[in-house]
């Protein structure tokens, strides 16, 4: 299927170059939006094959293509997804597909008029390791699940400038950019949490990059209970990202480095590997990229479309306001906000 390409930077050159060049792609890359031509010259020496240069928006969409890909930095994605559902353009763009739950129920009412797919890139869905997780969770393998605790920790605190981590350029702090895939993550494996509260902080980071550090509780329906902490000033006891799920009858841990999930049983005091495939952020490229190509061509819904991030989005919009008030805040708060927004759409 023909694409275009909007913002071949740092992350399509590690993530998204292995998996367009698989041999299996169902993709092809036929034009490239840059503003120089250094940038796309960059991306088309990565490439297998040959592509077209573009420096104008208008002409990728009218080019041809059945779908673009939005790469660009996050304050750019909602005006860019709209333009090309409004040139009849399916689209698959990395999260955040928008700031806010306001601007994401804009993009829907778009999407629908336009009867094209929308898909938004939460990566961390697409690993075969959290697939099989949440089979591990769904077969009760350790039992009912009971407690769930997360953990996401990067040192950004030596970087020469912050101003590429502004919140104006991202949409937020460490939760908005790196939780988020967790809160997405825990809204897949259990629904959605009835009431959270969170508390933000700045150990290195300047205040205008948000909270470099997030404490976040959640409360279920059926009493589950989870926590996430999340930083990217090294203030979380982690390497990278893990999880570790208490059941009421064993524990799961999965470590995002290791690409495993262990199954502990205490009575017998025994440790099972479950068996994933052991992959890198291309590889859930190349399987998000896979799905949304077979939702084009089926006219189905992508397993993480528009709703699935304004579902997320509601979430993160309640942790902040928790944060902010320093008080539990219920989503059903959250849910009375855009009630009526929901009943037009």
């Amino acid at each position: 299927m023909p694409c275009g390409l909007v913002g071949p930077g740092h992350f399509f050159n590690y993530a998204y170059l292995p998996a367009l060049n698989h041999k299996d792609s169902p993709l092809v890359v036929s034009g490239i939006l840059t503003r120089g031509q250094n940038q796309f010259d960059v991306a088309q020496n990565g490439l297998r094959y040959s592509t077209e240069h573009f420096t104008d928006y208008d002409a990728l969409l009218d080019s041809g293509i059945e779908a673009v890909l939005i790469l660009l930095p996050n304050h750019l994605h909602a005006e860019f997804v709209r333009k090309a559902l409004e040139k009849g353009v399916h689209v698959f763009c990395e999260k955040p597909l928008a700031p806010n739950v306001s601007e994401a129920l804009a993009l829907k009412t778009i999407a629908k008029k336009s009867k094209r797919v929308l898909m938004v890139d939460f990566n961390e869905r697409y690993f075969d390791r959290n697939r099989v997780l949440k089979k591990v969770i769904t077969e009760r393998r350790a039992g009912e699940i009971i407690s769930v605790r997360a953990f996401h920790n990067q040192d950004l605190r030596q970087l020469s400038s912050f101003a590429p981590l502004h919140r104006d350029l991202t949409g937020g702090g460490v939760l908005h950019n790196a939780g988020i895939h967790f809160i997405n993550l825990f809204l897949n494996w259990f629904g959605c949490p009835e009431r959270v509260h969170a508390v933000f902080k700045n150990h290195a980071l300047p205040a205008e990059c948000g909270e470099d550090t997030a404490r976040c509780q959640f409360w279920f329906p059926n009493g589950l209970t989870a926590t996430l902490d999340a930083s990217v000033a090294n203030a979380v006891d982690t390497t990278y990202e893990r999880v570790q799920l208490i059941g009421e009858v064993g524990e799961i841990t999965s470590d995002l480095k290791k690409s495993d999930i262990l199954l502990h049983c205490p009575p017998a005091k025994r440790q099972l590997h479950i068996a994933c495939k052991r992959e890198i952020i291309s590889d859930s490229v190349f399987n998000a990229l896979d799905a949304f190509v077979r939702c084009v061509h089926a006219g189905s819904k992508p397993e993480t479309d528009v709703d699935d991030f304004i579902a997320t989005m509601k979430v993160i919009e309640a942790l902040t306001l928790s944060a902010q008030r320093g008080a539990e805040v219920y989503l059903e708060e959250i849910e009375t906000r855009y009630a009526s927004r929901n009943h037009a759409l």
